[in-house]
Order: structure tokens, then sequence, then C-alpha cells
């Protein structure tokens, strides 16, 4: 009966999500729960493509879906109107770039009400769709490798059973302790959710994750935004350490280490202080290393002759975003 089913208010904020927001809110609308309890919060900002016109179609036929306006564009800002017009008791982490498995609310809102009060959000993983560009495809696999920071960063994790985690990028969350802790913070563009989940754990709450469901993430379909995303992140996780100082770990400083070593290591070939043929063996590591992390990931020989360029530029991009996060964190 749907009222054994909690109310689950999805939050969803938008910019330029024209390439993915109908397969994104199709799979919502198809969602094996009771539509009653479901209400689609879509935070609109200032988009130059067809994402409002699209949005706009959709609210049309689906009274379920509410428009809002976020005239910044800012997602922290975007999600926290959404959460102030929201009428479900918990609240669905989402976006316009992320599809969604039929059961992902049957797992997560329902496991969440049964758990005790202190689990504040059930999550999942996220991987790569089956469809995208070249680009895409790349990076999804660079992603899921060890090179790409999956052992690292729990947001790329796959675990094979349930267990608590200290963050997940798309996660059901009771509403009530997300606004006492102050929903997310608007001065993060990106990372919000990452440092709510800081914030939620330090107020003595846990965050569960299950394999029984997941969530498909389209990843940036151009060198130049994958770039950007890369930087903004480095920004933003250099950002959240000064915030939080006691977040920081060793793999937080693993870009900005590649770029600094990468330069020392050429300024001392050059000087003649270490020996010639010791830079192209580091190459031909990183090389390798690379390779082999994308090989456990797909066979597809393109992809992982490819993969190479693409670690490259998430390190460096990374890299880059904190140490100028460190000195100058606006993004």
């Amino acid at each position: 009966m749907a009222e054994d089913y909690p109310r689950v208010s999805i939050l969803i904020p938008v910019l330029n999500e024209e390439r993915t927001l109908r397969q994104c809110l199709d799979s919502l609308l198809a969602l094996e729960y009771p539509a009653e309890q479901i209400e689609i919060l879509v935070a609109l900002g200032k988009s130059t493509d067809q994402t409002t016109v699209i949005a706009q179609e959709y609210a049309t036929k689906h009274p379920n879906i509410i428009l809002l306006e976020n005239p910044m564009g800012n997602t922290a800002v975007g999600r926290n109107i959404c959460i102030d017009h929201a009428t479900g008791e918990f609240l669905m982490n989402y976006s316009g770039h992320v599809t969604a498995e039929k059961n992902l609310l049957e797992v997560l809102a329902v496991t969440l009400h049964n758990q005790p009060k202190d689990v504040v959000a059930v999550g999942c993983s996220n991987l790569s769709p089956g469809k995208q560009n070249f680009v895409g495809e790349v990076s999804g696999a660079a992603f899921l490798s060890f090179m790409g920071g999956r052992s690292f960063f729990s947001q790329n994790a796959v675990f094979p059973e349930e267990r608590f985690t200290d963050h997940l990028s798309f996660s059901c969350y009771r509403k009530d302790p997300v606004k006492q802790v102050g929903g997310f913070d608007a001065a993060f563009w990106c990372g919000q959710d990452y440092e709510l989940d800081i914030r939620l754990r330090k107020a003595g709450y846990k965050i569960l994750y299950t394999p029984k469901t997941r969530v498909y993430h389209f990843k940036r379909d151009t060198v130049r935004s994958l770039w950007r995303q890369m930087y903004r992140y480095g920004i933003a996780r250099a950002k959240m350490v000064k915030k939080h100082h006691d977040t920081l770990k060793f793999f937080h400083l693993l870009g900005p280490a590649f770029i600094l070593g990468g330069i020392l290591l050429v300024v001392l070939t050059v000087l003649h202080l270490l020996p010639l043929w010791l830079l192209p063996l580091v190459v031909v590591a990183y090389l390798l290393m690379s390779m082999v992390s994308t090989l456990q990931v797909t066979r597809k020989p393109s992809v992982v002759v490819s993969s190479v360029l693409f670690y490259l530029l998430i390190h460096v991009g990374y890299g880059a975003g904190f140490l100028r996060g460190v000195f100058y964190s606006k993004l």
C-alpha cells in the first residue's frame, strides 16, 4: 500500500542539461514506487540550451514534477531551494545527468525507513551508462579504475555488501537532519554533497551503502568539460580541507604532488642532478600503470590506449585546481 512507503522529494538542480534531462526524468517516472509518494523538484538555472523547455514539457504532463527558479545556477543553492519546497520526509539527492534503476527508491527509501535514526542516508554506486560518446566512455572507465581514484574516493566505489561509508554521490537522506545541519553550503559550487556528508557525520550520523541498486552517471562528453570538471573538483577539495582540516587525507595530495613532482623531476634532469634515463623511465612506468589500470575495467583497445591521456588530464586538472584552491578558493 502507498502509505507503507515514505514520501520522497527528489532534488534536481539543472543547468544546460538538454543532452540527458529527458532520460533522467523518464527513468524517475518509471520508478517502481508509488507515484503519489514521489515529487520531483527541478531547480532551473538560467540555461542557454533547451533545458528549461524540456523541463516545462514534462511538468505540463506530470503534476508531480515541480519547477522552481534558481537564478544563480549554483548547484548547492538549487538543492536548498528544492529542500525549502520539499514535502517529503526523505530527500533524494539527484542530478539532471543521471538515470536510475527502477528499484532505486524501493531500495534506498525503504532501507532508510527501516534503519535506526542515526543512519541519515542510504546511497548506492554510480556507474557509467552503456551508451556515451568516446570521451564519456573513456573517462567513465578511468574513474572506475585505481588510477582514477576508485580505491580512494568512496563515491566511485562499488562494494559487494552493505557497509557504512563516508560519502556517496547519490543518496536518499532524512530531511530533518539535513535541515538541522544547515543544508548544502552555497560556497561550494561543486562537492557540496560531500561537504554536507562531513557535517552530518560530525553530528553523529551514519551513511549506508547498498549494492542492491545503482544509478548511471553520464560523464563529461568533451575533453574541455572534463578538464574543467577536474579543475573545479581540485579547487573544491582544497576549499573543503580549509573548512574541515581534519578531513585531509594523503590521497588528496596526490594530484598536486604529481604536478610538483613532475616539475621537480624535469628541473633536476635539466640540471644534470639526475641521470637522463630516469625521466623516460618514469614516463614509461606511468604509461604502463595507466593501461594496466584500465585493463581491469575494460579490454577495449581504443579505450585502454586513450585512457593514458585521460589519466594525465584528470591528475593534472585536479592537482592544478587543488594548488589554486590552497591560495584562492573561489570557484
